[in-house]
């Protein structure tokens, strides 16, 4: 029994030394790279990091961006702490939305989409671009052109009034006395009185070229409300949300003052019956399938939240940090 036993032990250690120079020298362990996170992590990781009404908001845009393909771009939201039933476009990619109109629609997220996918519809079709530069930059244009239209007419009372006054001074040379002073002032009062005269035409020109600007640019504004009410009703359908959000919406707005009428916005029963045609025009079923082929071919979008907190970036695609792009396209 010892024997077997001492052989044992040392055909085992033979063994060991065999298999110890058979074996490769392994370095350091490969450092094994975390899961993907899904977008239920994702989306459950926001919920937890950012305020109801941003996680709400990023959750939006996240669907009405992908379905649409409007995430080869940043944006950014911004709460306005105004209790007014209130959203704007601005600047670059950026919507506002005031407090009112969050607390309005609290539970309805298919007519917060509408509202978002309109604002993002303003972005899309450049409406922006024709804000208020370009109108002080119009208005100045009017009265270039007012000034030119009576500038003949005042180079006229400029040359009369010089006359008037040349006048003035040879008939009271001529005549004397009280009779060439009162006739070279009559003169000289005639070519003031022109002078006067060409600049209230001015004047009157440039006010009434001004009306008729401010409406053309409410009317192209209307139109423009109406562009951006349809690019809403469609892409945030096809981010998945009811179609009838939009027209709930149009609810909350009817109870404003004047919604009746036309303003800078058309009137709200013209945008009800606008939306009710597009429904028809564009059929909610078709909408869907297209916004989730697109979103199933894409990831969920990350999110970067202001330090205080007032602003929330959706970012792109290519995410929201330079370094991390280098990281992927260099460090593998």
């Amino acid at each position: 029994m010892l024997n077997w036993n001492r052989t044992l032990i040392t055909t085992g250690s033979l063994c060991v030394l065999l298999l110890s120079a058979m074996l490769p020298v392994q370095g350091k362990p490969a450092r094994q790279k975390k899961p993907a996170p899904t977008a239920t992590t994702i989306y459950q990781q926001a919920k937890k990091e950012l305020p109801e009404d941003f996680y709400t908001l990023y959750r939006v845009i996240d669907r009405v961006a992908r379905a649409n393909e409007l995430d080869n771009r940043p944006w950014r939201v911004v709460a306005v702490p105004k209790y007014d039933v209130n959203a704007y476009a601005s600047d670059i990619n950026l919507v506002a939305i005031h407090d009112g109109i969050l607390d309005q629609l609290a539970g309805d997220s298919s007519a917060l989409a509408c509202v978002v996918a309109h604002e993002m519809g303003h972005h899309t079709k450049r409406h922006i671009a024709l804000g208020v530069a370009q109108k002080t930059e119009l208005i100045a244009k009017i009265e270039q052109e007012a000034t030119k239209e009576v500038l003949g007419e005042r180079e006229a009372a400029n040359r009369e009034s010089t006359a008037a006054t040349v006048g003035g001074v040879v008939l009271g040379n001529v005549l004397g006395g009280n009779v060439g002073g009162f006739m070279g002032s009559i003169l000289g009062n005639q070519g003031a009185q022109r002078q006067v005269e060409s600049q209230q035409r001015i004047n009157e020109i440039v006010e009434k070229k001004k009306k008729e600007l401010e409406q053309r640019l409410a009317e192209q504004e209307r139109q423009q409300e109406f562009e951006a009410d349809e690019i809403g009703y469609i892409n945030s359908v096809k981010a998945g949300f009811e179609p009838e959000g939009c027209l709930r919406v149009m609810q909350v707005l009817a109870q404003m003052p004047g919604a009746e009428f036309d303003t800078t916005h058309p009137a709200v029963p013209k945008r009800i019956e606008a939306i009710k045609a597009l429904i028809i025009k564009y059929p909610p079923q078709t909408l869907v399938k297209e916004g989730e082929a697109r979103i199933s071919k894409t990831k969920p979008l990350t999110y970067s939240i202001s330090k205080d907190k007032t602003s929330l970036r959706i970012n792109s695609v290519r995410g929201g940090s330079q370094a991390d792009d280098i990281e992927r396209r260099f460090d593998k």
